[in-house]
């Protein structure tokens, strides 16, 4: 159903590890809360992210999506995208959710192999106060679109199975609301399965993040087309087209003071 491709075939040059093959993939899902640790009476913004450059590396992820991701913000200091992604020594793609004085908020994509293509979208909403207003909605409009903007967006991966063959996968990475009605929560989740291609995918698929539920029939336009691979509390790594996907082994991942979040972690198998 999904061709491999000869890696030379494709670009000799690419930036692949002496260890090419990737027989098994590890895909680590966290929710990271804008870099703020809790420090026993709230939380409090790290500048220094090393703690969760090592938490991160810990993990040995291949591939790791991430939510809640401030970057370039005027309280950042720096851009932690491109930091985080040169310390892990991983490729990086940024899922804009909305602009946040200087910077901007939203989900990230880090993969150790090549990204061949990156797409993102927001999922639909309105604001009371009108455009150009993205968080704190009232009490109405919340019902309908939640209280801020959300996003999806997904990374081709170009993965090696073989020293000379190489596979794609499609990573999707998403944060749904978690105040929304149950009639827009259902349209979130039609939404991340529409953008991505879920239903019909071009390459097998996974799709991660703080979904904000555990379970229920808003979750149908995913669970029907899809296998849960993971699921800890609300946080979930799904795989397409159903059977597409081995899970080897998964896990949750203590991550104490450093979200509010454990991260979760599965071992999978491409069949």
């Amino acid at each position: 159903m999904f061709k491999k491709i000869g890696l030379f075939a494709v670009c000799a040059g690419l930036l692949f590890s002496a260890a090419a093959s990737a027989q098994q993939i590890t895909v680590v899902d966290w929710n990271i809360r804008s870099f703020e640790k809790s420090n026993g009476s709230g939380q409090t913004l790290v500048e220094d992210i090393t703690e969760y450059v090592d938490f991160l590396k810990g993990t040995q992820a291949d591939i790791i999506t991430l939510n809640e991701f401030e970057t370039g913000t005027s309280r950042m200091g720096k851009e932690k995208m491109a930091e985080l992604a040169s310390r892990l020594g991983m490729f990086a793609y940024f899922i804009k959710s909305y602009p946040k004085d200087d910077g901007f908020y939203g989900n990230v994509i880090l993969s150790r192999w090549p990204m061949l293509e990156c797409a993102s979208t927001l999922l639909p909403y309105q604001h009371y106060k009108g455009e150009g207003n993205y968080q704190w909605n009232n009490d109405e409009m919340t019902e309908i679109y939640g209280a801020d903007q959300r996003s999806v967006g997904y990374a081709d991966i170009l993965v090696p199975v073989s020293d000379t063959e190489s596979r794609v996968i499609r990573v999707a990475c998403t944060h749904l609301d978690h105040e929304i009605g149950t009639d827009g929560r259902r349209k979130q989740f039609e939404e991340i399965a529409k953008f991505p291609s879920l239903a019909n995918p071009p390459y097998p698929s996974l799709i991660a993040g703080d979904m904000n539920v555990s379970s229920g029939a808003v979750m149908d336009p995913i669970t029907n087309i899809g296998d849960q691979m993971y699921l800890n509390w609300v946080d979930h790594i799904f795989s397409f087209p159903k059977g597409a996907w081995e899970k080897v082994s998964g896990e949750t991942v203590y991550s104490g003071a450093l979200s509010d979040h454990n991260a979760v972690k599965v071992v999978l198998k491409l069949k």
